[in-house]
């Protein structure tokens, strides 16, 4: 699975983030597994968010996968731009691994 981050210049908590998320951009929650909720986006991106480690204060990441590296590219150049024009969140693509 290909993983493409997007890191946020945004200082909130996880559950914040997914509440804007879903209330200001319509996003539905996927709850398959209740202790790490995620997000669906378009052509079946998954989105997650990544939890800063030992109290840091570090501005939210946001974790996109997909099997087509190409299709996750895409999703993700969409979504990021979503993100500065709906929430004014400035945002960094970081490479896709995986």
């Amino acid at each position: 699975m290909a993983t493409l981050s997007v890191v946020t210049k945004v200082f909130i908590s996880k559950a914040e983030a997914l509440g804007l998320l879903s209330d200001s951009l319509g996003l539905d929650w996927i709850l398959d597994d209740p202790a790490d909720v995620t997000v669906a986006l378009p052509d079946g991106v998954v989105l997650s968010i990544e939890v800063p480690k030992f109290g840091e204060d570090l501005p939210i990441t946001l974790d996109l996968e997909h099997a087509d590296p190409a299709v996750l590219s895409r999703v993700a150049k969409d979504f990021a731009a979503r993100l500065d024009a709906e929430l004014g969140w400035a945002t960094t693509a970081l490479p896709i691994r995986g």
